[in-house]
């Protein structure tokens, strides 16, 4: 005798078997993630990730760690990304400690290559200490003096404020050799400063000096104020803070957040008939009675104009 299944039995089969398949995923063998990049991660994620390398550099100063770090999140350019990530912060009215934080880091990565090129420059004198101690009689070191002539100290740190010569060399690589309870002469870490990069482009505590000032008439940029800063050495200055005032509002912003315009540069808008006053530099530098110009365009019509300002570091 056949029985007569309605559709509800095949139904009830279906919503059966999707809870056992939820629980089975969820509950018995759940997905986990292993070893995700954190190029994978969700913007806001990048963002935190970005943020806490920028921290750890403020707080050890190895600049190649960080780099490596940046490299792990797979940004074509990890300056602009932290550019980016700035203007954003300062959209959102975030600290300025935290934009600061991420302004030191972009300005020490563009320094960077100098730094690599003064930290690779004492190898060609330490394998002259290598050769110069081969002829030293063979008796097993400990590890910690191999450690101590690779060092590059040996041959590049003078001794006692002396300029080394091959002799002071071996004498000092015999002298490691014959006892290791004497490392101290060894002991200065020239590789750990070598790897901190400077904090500024521009020189601390020396005040700018306003070298340019003009006014343009740009209807695609009404009311903006342009700002240019160079160092002692004319090159860009990042990372350098600038407080915009006016009656009832003050605004801070930094240098080399946009840096396919300069790493120097920074801008800012202007309300028309609103008169402002910029500075820098702790307040060392000063340029009051910022009116935006006013223009006029080809169909007849006014608009507010821009200021340029070049400023330059004093040597």
């Amino acid at each position: 005798m056949n029985e007569k299944r309605g559709p509800w039995f095949m139904l009830t089969g279906a919503v059966l078997g999707i809870i056992i398949g939820v629980m089975a995923g969820w509950g018995l063998a759940p997905a986990s993630n292993v070893d995700t990049p954190p190029a994978s991660l969700r913007i806001d994620f990048k963002d935190q990730y970005r943020y806490m390398i920028a921290a750890a550099y403020s707080a050890d100063g190895n600049l190649v760690r960080a780099r490596a770090r940046l490299g792990l999140l797979g940004d074509a350019n990890p300056i602009s990304a932290l550019g980016d990530q700035s203007q954003r912060m300062l959209a959102n009215n975030t600290s300025q400690e935290v934009v600061q934080t991420l302004a030191d880091l972009a300005q020490a990565l563009q320094n960077l290559p100098a730094a690599t090129a003064a930290s690779a420059s004492p190898q060609p004198a330490a394998s002259n200490t290598t050769s110069a101690i081969t002829p030293v009689p063979a008796t097993p070191a400990p590890t910690a003096t191999s450690d101590l002539l690779d060092s590059p100290v040996a041959s590049d740190t003078p001794l006692h404020g002396a300029t080394p010569t091959p002799g002071a060399v071996t004498a000092t690589a015999t002298s490691v050799l014959a006892s290791t309870a004497t490392p101290t002469v060894v002991s200065t870490p020239a590789r750990t400063a070598t790897l901190r990069a400077p904090t500024f482009s521009a020189t601390p505590n020396t005040p700018f000096v306003l070298s340019k000032q003009a006014s343009f008439c740009d209807p695609a940029q009404p009311g903006l104020v342009q700002i240019v800063l160079q160092n002692a050495s004319g090159q860009p200055a990042p990372g350098v803070e600038l407080i915009m005032t006016w009656v009832g509002g003050e605004e801070h912003f930094f240098t080399g957040l946009k840096p396919e315009l300069g790493n120097g540069y920074a801008d800012f808008v202007m309300s028309p008939g609103v008169e402002y006053a910029l500075s820098m530099s702790a307040g060392a530098t000063r340029v009051a009675k910022l009116i935006a110009p006013a223009c006029t365009g080809t169909n007849g019509t006014s608009y507010p104009g821009g200021i340029r300002l070049e400023f330059k570091q004093q040597p």
